[in-house]
This record gives structure tokens, C-alpha cells and sequence, in this order.
């Protein structure tokens, strides 16, 4: 059981740092814009050497940025929910090694596998949004594009934090099992 947790535990530390390394970074996506190379992430762009907030617009109509602000407040809010809830998750599961008499009725193993599950499925629709409106509008708008590595460590952050909640349900399980067959 205590094996279980342990990966969980590793698989859901590892999934946070890569949440939060790939909120925070501008290299989402890659792209050649006038011949020079730029990237954008979830909150800023940069061209030629020079960075700008995705809120700062060069040249589109009001219409247009309106509706990139939502793809991208979507995005962002998913992302930031998902380690959130990885991070209580890993509070649970922290927790969970301990053994509380106040706490008998409530498993912290099957909580924290709980939360990495709702980590996981923010995650998942933070991702689905950012494709499909990438693939769909920026990648149309840009000739020569590609999704780059901060894009890649949310899809890594995405099964670390499945397998998380696997370990964590599987030690829950097992706890279980051995609770209900009562001591030996």
C-alpha cells in the first residue's frame, strides 16, 4: 500500500512542477512570423528579441482579440485550477501516510486519488482547448508553425497526474481489502 502512495506521491509531485513550468512558460507554440522565429505562451508572445502580453494587440480588430482573450483566460484558468487541485491532492496524500484517529471515516488515499483526477481532467481541458483552437485559427494564421515544449510538459503533467490518481485508488483499494478481511 505504502509503495502505491510513494509513486503516486513522486508521479504527482513531478506533474505539479510540470504544471506550473508549463503555465509559466512562453513556448506553447513556435512559429515564423516576417522571417524571424516567434513563440507565445499562455501569457505573453515575443518576436525579434522582444516580449509583449497576449493582452498588448498589433494590428487586429477588437473583435478578433476579444476572442483570443477567451481561448486563452479558458486555458490559463484550467491550468491554474489543475495544479491546484494536484497540489491539495498531494497535501492528501502527504497526510495519508499519517494516521489520524479523527479522521477514520475519511480515507485520505482515496481523497488525494480524487483530486488528482480532477487535476487530470482540468488539465486535459485546458489542452483539448488550446489544439483544437491552435490547430483550428492560429495554425491557419501562421504558414510555419509547430507546438513547442511548454505545450509538451502539459500533456507529461496530464498522464503523471492520471498515473497519480492510478497509484492512489490502488492504495485506497488495498486498504480497503485489508480492512474489511480485518487484522491477521
Amino acid at each position: 500500500m505504502y509503495s502505491f502512495m510513494g509513486g503516486g506521491l513522486f508521479c504527482a509531485i513531478v506533474g505539479n512542477i510540470l504544471l506550473v513550468v508549463s503555465t509559466a512558460t512562453d513556448y506553447w507554440m513556435q512559429y515564423r512570423l516576417s522571417g524571424s522565429f516567434a513563440h507565445q505562451g499562455l501569457w505573453r508572445y515575443c518576436m525579434s528579441g522582444k516580449c509583449y502580453m497576449q493582452t498588448d494587440s498589433i494590428g487586429k480588430p477588437q473583435h478578433e482579440i476579444q476572442c483570443w482573450f477567451s481561448y486563452w483566460n479558458a486555458t490559463r484558468a484550467f491550468m491554474i485550477l489543475s495544479a491546484m487541485s494536484c497540489f491539495a491532492g498531494i497535501i492528501a496524500g502527504i497526510l495519508s501516510f499519517a494516521h489520524f484517529s479523527a479522521f477514520e471515516r475519511f480515507n485520505r488515499s482515496f481523497a488525494a486519488g480524487i483530486m488528482f483526477f480532477v487535476s487530470t481532467l482540468f488539465v486535459l481541458l485546458a489542452m483539448a482547448i488550446y489544439t483544437g483552437v491552435t490547430v483550428n485559427f492560429l495554425g491557419k494564421r501562421f504558414g510555419d508553425w509547430r507546438f513547442s515544449w511548454s505545450y509538451i510538459l502539459g500533456w507529461v503533467a496530464l498522464l503523471m497526474t492520471f498515473f497519480a490518481g492510478i497509484f492512489y485508488m490502488c492504495a485506497y483499494r488495498m486498504h480497503e481489502c485489508r480492512r474489511v478481511a480485518g487484522p491477521r
